[in-house]
């Protein structure tokens, strides 16, 4: 670890969150679509067709391109996407999801996750939703002091 030490009641919160999205994803057999699968899916979805190629899903995701490529081939293989060779350079290939990747995406788990978050007040929600901005990218704030490990109840569960 690195930094100051953490509360564990940070630590808790951190795996009721790891927890929460894990949760998201209750089929875990090799025929499902997986986390990652899902992610690319979603990136697929939301992007311009000139930034649908694996060169720019990896960096997007945080890999490297062997596992994204890995997870484009299996897609493939489902029928969820289509990979065409750019005209201009047979190394890139344009990704398209069909649709029976748009109709995947229907199903897609990470709904659940966002109607428990809208389900939050009002206030609660716009926080939560900038405290997860700023965690997941990286902004920093000024330590404040934790007082909060005398009121520790270890929520693991």
């Amino acid at each position: 670890m690195t930094g100051a030490p953490t509360s564990r009641t940070t630590v808790a919160a951190a795996i009721l969150m790891e927890r929460l999205i894990r949760d998201a994803y209750p089929a875990r057999h090799s025929s499902e679509i997986q986390p990652l699968q899902w992610s690319i899916l979603r990136y697929l979805a939301r992007v311009p067709e000139d930034q649908r190629q694996l060169s720019r899903i990896a960096p997007f995701l945080n890999l490297t391109a062997a596992p994204v490529a890995r997870a484009l081939t299996t897609l493939a293989q489902r029928g969820m996407l289509t990979q065409r060779v750019s005209e201009t350079d047979s190394r890139i290939k344009t990704i398209t999801l069909t649709e029976l990747g748009v109709d995947a995406l229907r199903q897609d788990p990470i709904i659940s996750v966002a109607s428990r978050i809208d389900t939050l007040p009002e206030n609660e929600r716009r926080d939560f939703i900038k405290s997860i901005r700023s965690i997941a990218l990286g902004v920093t704030h000024p330590p404040k002091p934790v007082d909060d490990d005398s009121a520790d109840t270890d929520t693991f569960s």
